[in-house]
């Protein structure tokens, strides 16, 4: 029986195995030659001969593999002996089977990716690790004009890792280990100081440690705070003021809050825009009756009656330029990284206890996915880089 491989300089020697579920072929290379890789001598000398086995994509629906007599060739410039590299083979698979494993990576589990193709996960791990140190090397080689920057946590909160996203295209630039200082330092001098000035806008949330980190390596940039941080920060605060309002009540009085000020707790961090004449109504008979809830925020921190806000005033003042910058560069947020770091926590939960994860991470935001059994091949796994 003939079987055509589709595979550039190789040529089939013979068919070992063809089963209804198993196809075994033995192939060579067509090249008579090899290149020492120490003095780069052209040399035909074949010293001996080898078997590997190498995996290749199903052929019909069966399991395929390819036993490559691998010659090993001895230079003439030396006693120097080494292996020949075929560029169709990566390890123990086949180029298109190894960027079909990628491809599959990108939207399953490794565990339902070892069922699929019936290989141990090492095999699956190394071409998805090779080919995002690929991608992220592509990427960190582009221009980046707006820089997301945010943190996430890996394991259980205990293991931070610091992302640092494109603003632009949305895509992963790296994820770096922990979320100091230092982290995203080492990630500005790696990238040097070319690639830092090309960075025009900078948003971060309220992390003093991103700050200096920024302020060193990209100083030329505009800072904006993401707008999610303030608002937060007051939320914060009022939640204060409405929990020392609900609870303060003579003792013995039951019950031991005030049930109004409680059941709107919800309804106090609506936006304005939202509320109907229902809600609106219950908010006034709310402010009327409780004033340090009232909007009048400038008038009460003033005469020093809003106290539970005094850290969040500080912290506003603190962060003023970065807060005001948001108005003047086109409103950037870190609405992407924030919907990033949720991919990847979907990634950490499906990972079923296969930890390292960080190399499938980088390719969670390629735009041009993959959509199953159809995505195998070299030109899908390129198409990955865009």
């Amino acid at each position: 029986m003939r079987v055509r491989l589709h595979l550039r300089l190789i040529r089939v020697l013979t068919v070992l195995v063809d089963t209804t579920n198993r196809l075994e072929v033995e192939v060579t290379s067509t090249r008579s030659w090899s290149r020492c890789p120490h003095c780069g001598f052209k040399t035909r000398a074949v010293h001996d001969r080898r078997r590997r086995k190498i995996r290749d994509l199903p052929v019909s629906g069966r399991r395929t593999t390819l036993m490559w007599i691998r010659r090993r060739f001895s230079c003439g410039n030396g006693d120097e002996r080494r292996l020949e590299i075929h560029p169709e083979f990566e390890g123990g698979l086949t180029r298109r089977l190894a960027r079909g494993l990628v491809a599959d990576a990108n939207v399953m589990s490794i565990r339902a990716v070892v069922r699929r193709h019936r290989l141990d996960w090492h095999l699956i791990q190394a071409p998805v690790t090779s080919w995002s140190a690929t991608v992220a090397e592509h990427r960190r080689s582009r221009r980046c004009r707006v820089l997301l920057v945010d943190e996430t946590s890996m394991r259980k909160r205990h293991r931070y890792v610091t992302v640092v996203q494109d603003g632009e295209t949305g895509q992963i630039l790296a994820m770096v280990e922990h979320r100091n200082a230092e982290a995203l330092k080492g990630f500005f001098v790696e990238q040097g100081p070319k690639w830092c000035r090309g960075v025009q806008v900078v948003v971060s949330d309220g992390s003093k440690s991103y700050k200096a980190a920024i302020d060193a390596h990209l100083a030329h940039a505009r800072h904006v705070l993401d707008r999610l941080q303030v608002v937060r920060w007051f939320a914060e605060g009022l939640t204060l003021v409405r929990r020392d309002l609900q609870r303060r009540q003579p003792a013995g009085v039951k019950p031991a809050f005030d049930p109004d000020v409680f059941r709107a707790r919800f309804l106090l961090l609506q936006r304005g825009d939202t509320l109907n004449d229902t809600d609106q109504a219950r908010l006034d008979e709310l402010f009327a009756k409780h004033p340090r809830l009232d909007d009048r925020f400038t008038d009460f921190h003033a005469a020093g009656q809003l106290i539970e806000f005094r850290d969040v005033v500080d912290t506003i003042l603190f962060w003023s330029a970065a807060i005001l910058s948001w108005h003047d560069t086109g409103r950037p947020s870190n609405g992407r990284v924030e919907g990033t770091n949720n991919l990847l926590q979907v990634l950490r939960r499906v990972a079923h206890g296969f930890t390292n994860f960080a190399a499938r991470g980088l390719l969670v935001t390629s735009h041009r996915r993959t959509n199953g059994p159809r995505s195998h091949g070299i030109a899908q796994g390129r198409n990955m880089l865009n």
